[in-house]
């Protein structure tokens, strides 16, 4: 497995979710539901190693992350939250071209490979008129799919996202959940989302983490 949770227990000086037991591996996709407050970002922290484990371990590849920097961290794993900061005088692409920055030095010049993904990843997310749009012009669903092209382009094998159909309407929330659906079945992605619309989205989904009472089922 991939990813692995083995008797983990998360949260700050108290546990949010107790003694878990779970894994995930290449060409999944796992909706993971559960009310608000119950840990859910929490537990995404956590597997990034961003917030230490209260007891028990992680692993991803067969490491442990408390051994694994944080730059080996970001190449194994994109992430969008549901609330991102907004870079000013960023454009769409501008974005989305930033997820490629964790595979090159500080200063780098795109390959021409990379531009053409980046196009491509505009196209997928029907993002082609907001291209050279700056990020804070753009409603929060068009804005919601720049960030998750910046996760696209990062090109990891897990994607995480937090809520990524927020702020979208049926027929976006819809394209969306399509296209995970096909990275981890065409491109062997590992993929991990939570959302309130789960009714919809188990339907895009092979297992889901249910969050309650301090426990994942």
């Amino acid at each position: 497995m991939f990813l692995e949770l083995k008797n983990t227990t998360i949260g700050y000086k108290t546990p949010l979710i107790k003694g878990v037991q779970a894994s995930l591996d290449i060409g999944d996709i796992c909706l993971m539901i559960g009310n608000n407050g119950v840990g859910k970002t929490t537990l995404v922290k956590s597997i990034l190693g961003q917030i230490p484990v209260l007891n028990g371990n992680i692993f991803i590849n067969g490491k442990n992350i408390n051994n694994t920097r944080s730059e080996d961290i970001a190449k194994l794993i994109s992430v969008v939250f549901s609330k991102g900061e907004i870079p000013q005088q960023y454009t769409v692409y501008d974005l989305i071209a930033f997820g490629k920055y964790i595979h090159y030095p500080y200063y780098f010049k795109l390959k021409k490979e990379d531009k053409l993904e980046i196009l491509d990843i505009i196209s997928n997310l029907h993002l082609e008129d907001f291209t050279n749009t700056y990020l804070h012009q753009l409603s929060d669903g068009n804005l919601q799919k720049a960030f998750i092209g910046r996760a696209l382009a990062q090109n990891s094998p897990i994607i995480i996202l937090d809520e990524p159909t927020t702020h979208l309407d049926e027929d976006n929330k819809i394209m969306i959940l399509k296209l995970l659906r096909n990275l981890a079945e065409n491109h062997q992605k590992l993929i991990l989302f939570s959302s309130h619309d789960w009714r919809l989205a188990k339907e895009f989904a092979d297992k889901i983490w249910f969050l309650k009472d301090k426990k994942l089922q």
